[in-house]
């Protein structure tokens, strides 16, 4: 005989309300509570009906939170499409997705919308978090507050328990650009980093493995200036121009962010001279500046499944109770150049 909800409620001395909150991962129970009652119905052999949960869930829905960074930016709108195709393909199951996108990346922003939907019964939450104090003392206070289980993609916040994270392997996509800077270049070359905003932790990671590889592989090529918080092709393209009026022209330069436009734009206006340029990511800036042979590689970190995949994650583990296959979901790094678009 199945384990019914009454069975669990009972020997849990809980009411049945409060047993199917936890078995179909619903707020609105204690942390504590949540633990226990769980623990219960594992102990016990809980297995839940999915043809009545799918009915249930479609008369009740149980809603994922998502949100993205800066709706402007090429990657973030990719992940988007990503969620978009998820939510469709979960509509069927009485699964409601309710993404926000950020007009940029203020921390005050992050916040804000965090707390909106904070305010909404969601069952689950998905984003992409600024590593900022105030960010992850919201995340905390929300999941004190509901035991919300949330899931961090293309960046991660070590500070906040999650599932997992979703996204590149972001030191290793570092390392894998230093290995290509140092092939490139000659052993006692110069680089220039250009490194995005460091309240995304994602570019410091990129940064560590980038200079961890190039100490163990290639200790004679020298970084002469890491230039933090580019934030846009503007700023891109005014730091590279300054650098460039005032000092000599490295051997090469490595991007870890955004900025793709303005480099290139910085480096045909004087002529490219031979500076060996790698970055990240599949944009249409990027496509044109390869085949122009202005940048040598581009790594790819497939923003799309980064927008699908923990959706499609979080799912599983609300509607089917299956755990991630690990901490760490990492997707495909791939290594493009003008011969492989």
């Amino acid at each position: 005989m199945s384990v019914t909800i009454r069975a669990i409620a009972d020997a849990a001395k809980v009411s049945r309300g409060t047993v199917d909150k936890v078995v179909n991962h619903r707020p609105g129970v204690s942390p504590a509570v949540r633990a226990r009652v769980q623990a219960l119905a594992d102990d016990l052999g809980y297995k839940p009906n999915l043809a009545g949960k799918s009915l249930a869930f479609q008369k009740n829905p149980l809603r994922i939170g998502v949100l993205l960074l800066n709706g402007s930016d090429p990657i973030f709108q990719e992940m988007h499409a990503g969620v978009r195709k998820i939510a469709q393909e979960l509509g069927g199951f009485g699964i409601e997705v309710d993404c926000r996108i950020m007009a940029g990346t203020s921390v005050q922003e992050q916040v804000e919308l965090l707390q909106a939907l904070g305010a909404t019964p969601l069952a689950g939450l998905v984003l992409t978090p600024l590593d900022d104090p105030a960010v992850a003392d919201e995340l905390h206070r929300l999941v004190d507050r509901t035991g919300l289980p949330i899931i961090t993609c293309n960046t991660d916040l070590p500070a906040v328990d999650k599932l997992c994270f979703v996204g590149q392997a972001l030191k290793q996509s570092g390392r894998v650009a230093g290995d290509l800077i140092g092939k490139l270049l000659p052993r006692d070359g110069t680089v220039l980093v250009l490194s995005g905003l460091r309240k995304i932790k994602g570019h410091l990671d990129r940064l560590e493995g980038f200079r961890e590889l190039l100490a163990e592989h290639y200790p004679g090529l020298r970084v002469l200036q890491v230039i933090h918080d580019i934030a846009s092709d503007g700023d891109a393209y005014r730091e590279l121009t300054a650098f460039l009026a005032n000092h000599p022209a490295p051997s090469g330069i490595f991007l870890a962010g955004r900025g793709t436009a303005g480099v290139g734009r910085a480096l045909r206006e004087r002529g490219g001279a031979g500076i060996r340029l790698v970055c990240y990511d599949r944009i249409p800036e990027t496509l044109a500046l390869l085949r122009d042979g202005i940048i040598d590689f581009t790594i790819t970190q497939d923003p799309f499944a980064q927008g699908y995949l923990p959706v499609k994650v979080l799912f599983e583990h609300l509607f089917h109770g299956t755990p991630p296959a690990g901490r760490n979901l990492f997707t495909r790094i791939e290594i493009v150049a003008r011969e492989n678009l």
